[in-house]
């Protein structure tokens, strides 16, 4: 169907749906969809979508619609492309439905057989970590859990894979090209800690103790505050979201304001409780170290205790 025939078919006729509405909006919608065919014609996909997404807003024709499908299909948003055309497949027309307006029914149908299979596949894998609690993401949008080794549509081109875990985040760049499948896989390496070789008998010994317990417990205060700070800052950000309109589940609509805040926000939940569980661990370990020096160089009337409160926890005491 030629960008001519369109326009004359725009020119004369108007779906059904549109008996109801005014004129005045009949005939912007129909000069909208017009400028949009015209820069279709020039190759300019990107403002004849625009106009054509403003037209199909005012009156949706199939036409329109189908024109919009091969806009977004020229810019490589094939998936998107995609099911604009099974949605103007399937647009209803009765019995005074034009020549035209049939015709582009039909051909949104034949474009939507012919482009599914043009369409590339990504499968995301996880190794080294249990796959439910990796967060994975494909250019910055989450992916559920449940697609985790699963093959999924993507649009051809250039892909960012991104895998969070216990505070670390490991990146993948994957290229597809139309027709290919693929699988990557978010690797994240054992981290292996070093061994710990104890320290000489005698005075030095005793020093190195102190040096250990005063170092470790002090990390693990800091990394305590780390927590309690990013905990607040968590929270704060959860219920910014909520009142954007996510669910309780963080589950959002896509909106500019809402990706920057989800961004924030998946950045930041992961910190909490990897600083709460090895601050815990060092600031508890410092303070045996501290306990369990000798007595003739472990400071009198040592005592320790552990604290905790919704900002952080710690180890207060006189050592």
């Amino acid at each position: 169907m030629s960008t001519a025939t369109v326009a004359l078919a725009l020119a004369l006729a108007t779906p059904a749906r549109a008996a109801d509405v005014d004129p005045a909006t009949v005939n912007a919608a129909r000069a909208l969809a017009e400028e949009g065919l015209d820069l279709y014609d020039k190759g300019e996909y990107a403002a004849a979508l625009d106009k054509l997404g403003r037209a199909e807003a005012l009156i949706q024709a199939p036409t329109i619609g189908l024109y919009a499908a091969r806009c977004l299909e020229r810019l490589g948003r094939l998936i998107e492309a995609s099911e604009r055309y099974r949605q103007v497949s399937r647009t209803p027309l009765d019995a005074s439905a034009s020549d035209v307006f049939r015709a582009a029914v039909a051909d949104a149908e034949k474009a939507y057989n012919d482009l599914k299979p043009r369409i590339p596949k990504l499968a995301v894998g996880v190794r080294g970590a249990p796959e439910r609690e990796v967060q994975i993401a494909i250019d910055g949008k989450p992916m559920p859990p449940a697609l985790v080794g699963v093959s999924r549509p993507v649009d051809p081109g250039k892909h960012l894979v991104e895998g969070a875990w216990a505070g670390r985040v490991v990146r993948q760049e994957v290229t597809l090209q139309e027709r290919q499948e693929t699988a990557v896989a978010i690797e994240f390496p054992v981290v292996r800690r070093p061994a710990v070789v104890p320290p000489p008998a005698g005075p030095a010994q005793d020093n190195a103790q102190r040096v250990f317990g005063w170092s470790a417990l002090g990390t693990g205060a800091a990394a305590l505050v780390v927590g309690g700070i990013t905990f607040g800052v968590t929270s704060a950000l959860r219920s910014d979201l909520i009142d954007l309109g996510c669910s309780e589940k963080v589950v959002c609509p896509d909106t500019r304001e809402t990706r920057e805040k989800l961004s924030s926000y998946n950045s930041t939940r992961l910190i909490p409780a990897p600083a709460f569980i090895v601050g815990g661990v060092l600031a508890a370990g410092g303070a045996a170290l501290l306990l369990t020096m000798p007595s003739a160089s472990k400071p009198r009337g040592a005592t320790a205790r552990p604290w905790i409160s919704p900002w952080g926890a710690g180890i207060a005491g006189v050592f």
